[in-house]
């Protein structure tokens, strides 16, 4: 492999498309719901609902993000999808009643689709092959930086300088140092380089026209991977809504904070060990002791009350935050043809994320009736157990007409 390959360039681009992409669209929300709850006196639900039209108009948007990249190149999709979320998060500062925050939202949603991971994903696949995996587990570390270090900071701004002036410093930040990055470095691969792997060698697209939609959900191997992922996220991301309420009784809100930050911390690091070894396993086995892995973590949080448990609890269970967005398109690589991999992907992407914005509301309902978060925890173990066991099956011949190390 040359050190002077432009696609280590790309992943590095795409990194900081993730952060920022990330930072505002996904863990600025719930900075967004306290900001605005204090500024004009809304109540939670009022900008929770603004945030449920967010996710799911966005996953309509999401689908199409594939096709878009391979239609029109990254570069264009990015840099619009960047100008939407600054235009978005900066019409958050300026909205007076509750129907204007669904208009910004509006704004935002094209930002999340271009900035997220199926974005991401379709941008490396454009220049990796053989090792695939590790780089879209660089790229996608952007996405837990986002929450690592781009939210604190954000959050910081917004205690010393308001709501307003710390939206639009961030904005700033994130076009001086976005859009140059994105128009430098996203240039489309030329058609010599486009099938290239990342060893230098070249390697010859299918010919044929992309399976539709319709046709992958009649794909029983794409339906059990699809079905493993929605679950799995639904369990992750209901319980990381969640999880500084479960934890503050205990370790109080400090100490659920630091808990937090060490799940993002264990992320980061789960990401990359990950991306070391997934390159050379099989991706669904790797997927099933990633999930399995979260299910042990729910075990040890409902068999504990005790501060070291509920951190290392916390710490197996951010193993596998973030994988869950990087391995369904390396499995797609694997059992699908190239042509497939943008849309196969983004429409993953869209999938998990209709089905996971429900799961917050659902864990809440499951703890209002039960009066803990006991049954709320049960259900996600039951939930990562059965997304394992999922993922593993694999039905019918493999649809690929490729070499399984191409």
């Amino acid at each position: 492999m040359s050190r002077r390959y432009h696609g280590w360039w790309v992943v590095f681009c795409a990194f900081v498309v993730a952060l920022y992409g990330w930072g505002f669209g996904f863990y600025g929300l719930g900075l967004y719901l306290v900001a605005l709850h204090d500024k004009l006196g809304w109540s939670p639900a009022t900008v929770s609902a603004g945030i449920s039209f967010y996710y799911v108009l966005g996953a309509f948007v999401v689908m199409q993000v594939g096709d878009a990249i391979q239609r029109f190149g990254a570069r264009p999709v990015v840099l619009i999808g960047t100008a939407m979320m600054a235009l978005g998060v900066a019409a958050l500062t300026i909205v007076r009643e509750p129907w204007q925050l669904y208009l910004a939202f509006l704004l935002m949603i094209p930002g999340w689709g271009a900035m997220g991971g199926g974005s991401i994903n379709t941008i490396v696949a454009q220049w990796f092959d053989r090792r695939r995996g590790m780089a879209a587990s660089l790229a996608l570390s952007g996405a837990t930086c986002g929450g690592l270090l781009f939210a604190p900071a954000f959050a910081s701004a917004i205690a010393s300088w308001g709501f307003d002036k710390a939206c639009y410093a961030a904005i700033a930040v994130m076009l001086a140092t976005l859009g140059p990055t994105a128009a430098l470095v996203l240039r489309a691969p030329r058609p010599t380089e486009h099938d290239i792997g990342d060893d230098g060698t070249s390697r010859s697209a299918v010919e044929g026209d992309a399976r539709t939609r319709r046709e992958l959900l009649a794909e029983p191997r794409y339906l059990t991977m699809v079905g493993a992922f929605s679950i799995g996220l639904l369990a992750q991301i209901s319980f990381i809504a969640h999880q500084a309420a479960f934890l503050e009784p205990v370790l109080g809100l400090r100490g659920a904070g630091w808990a937090v930050s060490l799940t993002a911390l264990s992320a980061l690091a789960g990401r990359v060990v990950v991306g070391l070894i997934v390159d050379r396993v099989d991706r669904r086995g790797c997927s099933s002791v990633v999930l399995a892995v979260q299910a042990v973590s729910m075990i040890v949080l409902l068999s504990t009350s005790s501060v070291t448990g509920l951190y290392v609890g916390c710490l197996l269970f951010g193993f596998g935050v973030g994988n869950l967005i990087t391995l369904p398109g390396l499995i797609v690589q694997q059992e699908f043809p190239r042509r497939d991999f943008a849309r196969a992907v983004s429409f993953n992407v869209a999938i998990t994320q209709l089905v996971a914005a429900v799961g917050p509301s659902l864990l809440g309902i499951l703890h209002d009736l039960s009066g803990s978060y006991r049954t709320s925890l049960i259900a996600c173990l039951v939930l990562q157990a059965t997304a394992a066991l999922l993922v593993l099956s694999r039905p019918g011949p493999r649809p690929i007409d490729l070499p399984a190390d191409a």
